[in-house]
């Protein structure tokens, strides 16, 4: 009678995971995190979705699961943002696009930010730059170890392509801002798959 080997089982989902893991570092939709621990009273928010040259193939940078916000009513919206639903739209068709908000120092502020624009397969397809900065009670003083050149925290370079755009990230400081991939729902369905497989298989060890 043949007896399954759950060890090459328990091996395989393990395997399977891993790869689920593997297939985050493509997903377009960040986790932005801010730890305002360091800093003191109250400040303001800075984000920015700006092309490096216009006109620009178009691209937009949508923000989502807002967190640490404050309350909304006050924020500044300037150029091509947009409230939509609990979050923002920001597009790329003017050169300055920016929501400027008052929060509370003391805590975490984050959200989940994700690209996507038109393909353009040329070498000199403009790029457009998603950049977050944290600013003193004066609104003009920046915060934190961040750009001498753009006084930014971090931020997000988008790059159109022949398929749907490639995301690269910089990081000014470090002990404040944090970058996390956020799956897919068809990673999230890998990963919940791969989970049940590592505990059927343990399930089944243990009753052999």
């Amino acid at each position: 009678m043949f007896k399954p080997n759950f060890s090459l089982t328990l091996r395989n989902a393990a395997l399977a995971l891993a790869l689920s893991a593997c297939g985050l570092a493509s997903a377009q939709t960040l986790h932005v995190e801010l730890n305002t621990a360091s800093l003191v009273n109250t400040g303001f928010l800075d984000l920015q979705f700006n092309p490096a040259n216009t006109p620009a193939i178009f691209a937009s940078a949508t923000i989502s699961h807002l967190s640490g916000f404050g309350d909304l009513s006050g924020v500044s919206l300037i150029g091509d943002v947009q409230k939509q639903g609990a979050g923002f739209v920001f597009g790329n068709t003017t050169d300055y696009n920016d929501l400027f908000q008052a929060i509370s120092f003391g805590g975490k502020v984050s959200f989940d930010v994700t690209f996507g624009g038109l393909s353009d397969p040329s070498a000199a397809a403009i790029q457009s730059k998603f950049a977050v900065s944290l600013y003193g009670a004066d609104g003009t003083t920046a915060l934190g170890n961040y750009n001498p050149q753009d006084s930014t925290l971090m931020s997000f370079t988008w790059q159109p392509t022949a398929g749907a755009g490639a995301v690269t990230s910089d990081i000014s400081d470090r002990t404040i801002a944090s970058i996390s991939a956020v799956p897919e729902p068809s990673s999230w369905a890998m990963l919940g798959a791969g989970v049940v497989l590592v505990g059927v298989a343990r399930r089944r060890k243990l009753a052999a």
